[in-house]
């Protein structure tokens, strides 16, 4: 049944909460979560040999049934556990080696969002810092394809974060340091609220009853690095967890974007410090991210007609005439059009055009400046411009 699945792959995530890779390894030799509890603790300790203290763990009676409350409260709230091996698991957490063996999820967001960007910095920020987020932000939305935001809730640049994505229209993803049940920190409750109510997500992979250690934030840390492609630090002193996150996206092979600031600014330190090492590119706007993550607009072409005086000869007349009804047109069409116009006005056969009188003509006209020959040996009236 798919619930005892479920069950069991949440008992397993508590049991390697922090060996993630070895619960996957123990998963892929037994088959599944459930064939991991129904070998018996013999079993268990030939596979995992000196480590009694997962086998004591994993035989411990209360196990299967906690997660059995936990799976019946995550359904009641309206909270996904997804399992790492499920087609719903994000892609690019499921690349990362130590990605949880579930993933709980409340919300709507798309966590396979076509692009998605870590946005992280101090607790501490100044002025600068979140002006430099909103603004970074607010000009990411008015992309035809703007990222998801992720961060990590935390107060600081990770609200100024989630506070500009939900100005700007934009979804935002929270990774906290807890269970669902129990916000962190308790002042952005009504932050989180409002990322779900506005179509975002809040994720973690901790269960309730969990409590709350440094080691903990370190885990969240490696869920915002994980979900997105790449990671933006706008502000960080010389230590703290923006710069853990950013060592944990260099370390997944993602890219990494920092914030400049003054040499003399000691909130600063941590971004300078990354950028001189070239362990972080260099952004000061959101056109710097654009460009080297490929983000940018498209280009749209417009074509920009002219009135433009081709002069008094029949034949640069005709031609003008031509290219303003046919815009782009290819050499020999143009040559046929125009031979059958000419003749039509009575010019004799003998004075047609042939293709080396137009060819000639026509490089007179693009030299003037009146056309615009375009690949494929087809011309237009007119210039073409970026929109």
């Amino acid at each position: 049944m798919e619930s005892d699945f479920i069950i069991c792959a949440i008992a397993l995530s508590k049991v390697f909460a922090f060996e993630c890779a070895t619960g996957k390894a123990l998963i892929e030799h037994f088959g599944s979560p459930e064939a991991i509890f129904a070998a018996g603790p013999r079993k268990l300790r030939e596979v995992l040999g000196g480590s009694g203290d997962w086998v004591e763990k994993l035989s411990d009676r209360e196990l299967l049934p906690w997660a059995r409350e936990e799976w019946a409260w995550n359904r009641h709230y309206g909270i996904r556990p997804l399992y790492c091996e499920s087609p719903e698991y994000p892609r690019r957490l499921k690349e990362c080696p130590d990605a949880p063996i579930v993933l709980f999820v409340k919300g709507e967001a798309n966590l396979d969002s076509e692009r998605m960007l870590a946005v992280v910095g101090t607790r501490r920020a100044s002025y600068y810092g979140r002006t430099a987020c909103k603004s970074i932000i607010a000009a990411l939305a008015k992309n035809p394809k703007p990222p998801v935001i992720v961060s990590g809730l935390a107060f600081g640049i990770d609200g100024a974060a989630h506070e500009a994505a939900l100005e700007s229209g934009i979804p935002t993803i929270a990774a906290v340091p807890g269970a669902l049940d129990q916000i962190y920190p308790p002042g952005h409750r009504d932050l989180a609220r409002r990322i779900l109510e506005k179509g975002g997500a809040l994720v973690t992979d901790f269960a309730r009853g969990d409590g709350y250690s440094p080691v903990q934030f370190l885990r969240r840390n490696r869920l915002i690095a994980g979900l997105s492609d790449a990671t933006l630090l706008i502000e960080s002193f010389a230590k703290g967890g923006g710069l853990l996150t950013t060592g944990l996206a260099n370390s997944y092979g993602r890219e990494v974007f920092a914030l400049p600031g003054r040499i003399t600014d000691a909130g600063s330190e941590g971004c300078n410090r990354l950028i001189s090492a070239n362990l972080a590119h260099l952004v000061t706007d959101a056109a710097d991210l654009e460009k080297s993550m490929n983000w940018e607009p498209p280009r749209r072409w417009k074509s920009v007609q002219r009135t433009l005086d081709f002069g008094d000869d029949p034949l640069r007349r005709a031609i003008g005439i031509l290219l303003a009804e046919r815009s782009p047109i290819g050499f020999v069409a143009l040559l046929e059009a125009l031979r059958e116009r000419l003749a039509a006005s009575g010019t004799p056969a003998n004075a047609l055009p042939d293709a080396s009188t137009l060819s000639a003509l026509l490089i007179e006209l693009e030299i003037e400046g009146k056309i615009v020959s375009l690949p494929g040996d087809r011309y237009s009236q007119g210039f073409a411009t970026f929109a």
